[in-house]
């Protein structure tokens, strides 16, 4: 694998980490429907790149590694904070 490559791969894995941020800013400023709606769409969104690195690596027949887990784990304890305060 190029060193390109390489760099595009962790930012792929990183990716989710701007989505959640820029969710939890959408969540923080204003409490009416639409801005909660357009939160709730920026978090599935983040959902984009792990699940698209996830069958790239699985094609690929290797193992996806520690991005993985950050993408996912952050996507998922995100997810659940979110529910909880604006679900």
């Amino acid at each position: 694998m190029s060193e390109r490559q390489e760099v595009v791969e962790r930012n792929l894995w990183a990716a989710p980490a701007l989505f959640v941020f820029v969710a939890w800013v959408l969540f923080k400023m204003d409490d009416s429907p639409s801005m909660g709606r357009t939160a709730w769409i920026v978090y599935a969104a983040g959902w984009i790149p792990v699940v698209g690195m996830l069958g790239r690596t699985a094609v690929q027949r290797r193992n996806p590694g520690i991005g993985a887990v950050f993408g996912v784990g952050i996507l998922l304890i995100m997810g659940a904070v979110f529910w909880a305060n604006h679900g």
